[in-house]
């Protein structure tokens, strides 16, 4: 989000909610953006969580990844580093950045359907700012 977003609004929410998402908590961007509520973004809210479940599934199936070991970790541990531990093996980590990156492309299209909606509201904003008179007293 932080780089293919041209809307100030999307940029801020996602320059704020980075350091947060490393860890897993993603409230500043679920409802800041918003996610949550959002009909657009309810689509990949929805189907990204399916793909990547079923991607897994299937590379842990066939063997491409190692089966996880039944290792309990905390929620808020980086993704790449619980792959790692869950697993016991690299390929939890490969595949664990394999799947943000097909997420990440699975939520571009609607993610840039919110940022033109909110760049055509800052631009009207704008434009209405402009055009308005400035009382001086």
């Amino acid at each position: 989000m932080l780089i293919f977003a041209r809307s100030k609004n999307m940029r801020e929410v996602a320059r704020l909610g980075a350091g947060a998402s490393i860890f897993n908590i993603n409230e500043p961007i679920l409802f800041g953006l918003p996610v949550i509520m959002n009909p657009i973004m309810l689509i990949p809210f929805n189907l990204v969580p399916l793909v990547l479940v079923t991607i897994q599934y299937v590379a842990m199936k066939i063997g491409a990844v190692a089966v996880t070991t039944g290792v309990f970790i905390p929620w808020t541990l980086p993704p790449v580093i619980s792959g790692f531990i869950v697993t016991g093996h690299l390929s939890g980590s490969v595949m664990q950045i394999i799947n943000l990156l097909i997420g990440a492309m699975l939520y571009l299209p609607f993610m840039r359907i919110v940022d033109k909606q909110y760049r055509a509201a800052e631009v009207t904003t704008l434009a209405q700012n402009e055009s308005t008179p400035v009382k001086q007293e």
